[in-house]
Order: C-alpha cells, then structure tokens, then sequence
C-alpha cells in the first residue's frame, strides 16, 4: 500500500472529544448515560443534529426542534446549556496538530473531514491542513458518502490511496467501502503507533 493522503476527524481526534462533555452532561443531570448519542443516532438523517450539521436549519431552530425530540423521548434536557457545554470544551490536542505538520513536512497530503455546525474559516486550525471539509458548509455530513467523495477531489487522490482516522465506527463504514484504509481512534498515543506503523 502506498499511501499519499491522511484524513483526520476533528472531534475525538484533533480536538478533545464531545462525547465526553455530553457523557458528564448526562451524569450531572440524571439522564440515562448514552440516551442522547442514542436519540441523534436513532434519528438518522432527518434529526434535528443532522440537519443542524448539514446547515439546513439555523442554530435557535436546531435548540428547539432538538429539545423537542427529546422530550418525545423523555428526555427533559436543556438543549442551549447542552450545547454551550460542548462549544466551551473545543480544545486542540497539541500533540495532535504536531502530527499533522510533521506528516505534510513529509510530504503527504492532510485533510480534515468533520461533522460541524460552526465553519472554522480560513485561519487557526484550518491552516494546519492542506483541505478542510466541514458538513455546514458542504450541506452533507458523515457517513453520507458525498462528503468523503468531496475531501477525495479537493486531495487530488484516490481513496486506496488514503488512511482515515476517525473515532466513530459508522463514520470509517462508507470510507472503508470506498477503499480507504481506516482506524478507529482511541487515543492520541495510539494514533503516532498507527501512523508510525502504516507510514514509517
């Protein structure tokens, strides 16, 4: 395998995890741990979390439609302290955006592919990549399969040519079909092992 191009997710890899900010959210509050990464996986594409990543509905809509689906669930959960928890805790792993330069330092082609509501415009962490595919400005979102389709065209690769990491196991499903190699991500120590060991 020759390998041209390294797609990194954002959240769980680059950046500290939400899932770990929804997951302490649910403790405090008394809510059944993982009930609401089950309800915005439960309610697939047409859910208000995924129309918000797609940016097909503003962010005072999204809080709305969102808590409403959750209370259908019964789940009473205030939906603005939620998310404001989780746009607070966004923190770049230093380590990690070391990485992403020593690889294009080596030569390869880096992109970021992440399910977002915000765009991270042209500076800052974006800098860092040779292409950033967000789902809010796309209009599509992981695992749709046009999103990686359009990370793959702006690398100027072909996707046996990529490893991805990414650390939910549906999102790696469609880039794997495509055949891209993929690594569920762990931890920042595992990913310089995956690195070391498919790169050198």
């Amino acid at each position: 395998m020759t390998v041209r191009a390294v797609i990194f997710d954002l959240g769980g890899v680059i950046l500290d995890s939400p899932l770990d900010v929804i997951a302490s959210f649910e403790r405090r509050h008394e809510i059944p741990g993982g009930a609401i990464n089950a309800h915005v996986v439960g309610s697939g594409d047409g859910g208000a979390w995924a129309r918000h990543e797609r940016g097909e509905i503003t962010r005072d809509t999204f809080l709305e439609v969102f808590r409403g689906e959750l209370a259908d669930a019964g789940l009473v959960i205030d939906t603005f302290q939620l998310m404001a928890e989780i746009d607070a805790s966004i923190r770049i792993r230093p380590a990690m955006l070391a990485l992403v330069d020593r690889l294009r330092q080596q030569g390869f082609r880096v992109a970021a592919l992440t399910n977002n509501w915000t765009p991270f415009g042209a500076e800052g962490l974006a800098s860092h990549f040779d292409v950033v595919v967000e789902s809010v400005v796309e209009g599509t979102r992981k695992p749709e399969r046009r999103i990686y389709e359009i990370c793959l065209e702006r690398l100027g690769v072909e996707a046996s040519d990529c490893v991805m990491f990414d650390d939910l196991g549906p999102n790696l499903k469609p880039a794997r079909e495509m055949g891209m190699t993929t690594v569920k991500v762990t931890s920042p120590e595992q990913v310089r092992a995956q690195i070391e060991r498919l790169l050198g």
